[in-house]
């Protein structure tokens, strides 16, 4: 599978200057995701902010008996240990999905305690959603360099790859693709949140290519 890795490794990592007339094309959560730069990461965070962040975060999802201050420390040294690249802002806002029910109902559960598991299930939520968004966006703006960048082209795009390395991407532009299945096949609503037209496009992609295999990035 090294072809598809090759691939998609060309699309650039890092998230520079957002471009307007790209994020209008997001949803609000998805803007709110790539434009959330502020706070500390979690290994430059005293022990007093990181306390605040998991009395917030208990609050956003409904745990109403916060930990003792022992559990504290081991919950601020497994952040620190395992999650510590992400800033205090970002964690507070995946409990803040988790609250809105934009990260899926696998973190909904969490019996009224804010254990390292749970607390890992959530962040991987949040990661996941984060690097797939930074990715579509990643691709519109690199898009934004070739002239032909409609909804068309975005599919066309994502049947090459799925054909030529038998694998389908887990991050796409699936907003764009989704826009154009709507246009060449009936019964599709074209108003439906972000996930559900991920799960369509996919769910298309299986029937037309049953051997296709979803493919993450870098693996």
């Amino acid at each position: 599978m090294a072809g598809i890795t090759e691939f998609l490794n060309r699309i650039p990592k890092a998230l520079g200057m957002a471009d307007s007339g790209i994020l209008k094309r997001f949803t609000d959560t998805e803007r709110s995701l790539l434009q959330n730069m502020e706070g500390k990461k979690i290994y430059d965070c005293t022990d007093g902010e990181l306390k605040q962040m998991l009395a917030y975060c208990c609050l956003m999802v409904g745990i109403d008996k916060p930990p003792g201050d022992d559990k504290k420390m081991v919950l601020i040294s497994f952040l620190r240990k395992y999650h510590g690249t992400l800033s205090n802002k970002q964690v507070a806002q995946a409990f803040e999905l988790v609250a809105t029910g934009e990260l899926g109902n696998e973190v909904q559960e969490h019996y009224n305690i804010i254990s390292p598991m749970y607390l890992s299930n959530v962040v991987r939520a949040y990661t996941q959603r984060l690097n797939g968004v930074k990715n579509r966006y990643e691709l519109k703006k690199r898009a934004g360099d070739i002239p032909v960048s409609s909804p068309e082209a975005y599919y066309k795009r994502l049947v090459k790859v799925t054909e030529e390395y038998n694998v389908i991407p887990v991050f796409w532009a699936w907003d764009d693709v989704y826009e154009y299945l709507c246009q060449v096949v009936s019964g599709l609503k074209k108003h439906v949140p972000a996930e559900e037209k991920k799960a369509t496009v996919i769910k298309y992609l299986k029937e037309k290519y049953p051997k296709a295999a979803l493919q993450a990035l870098g693996k």
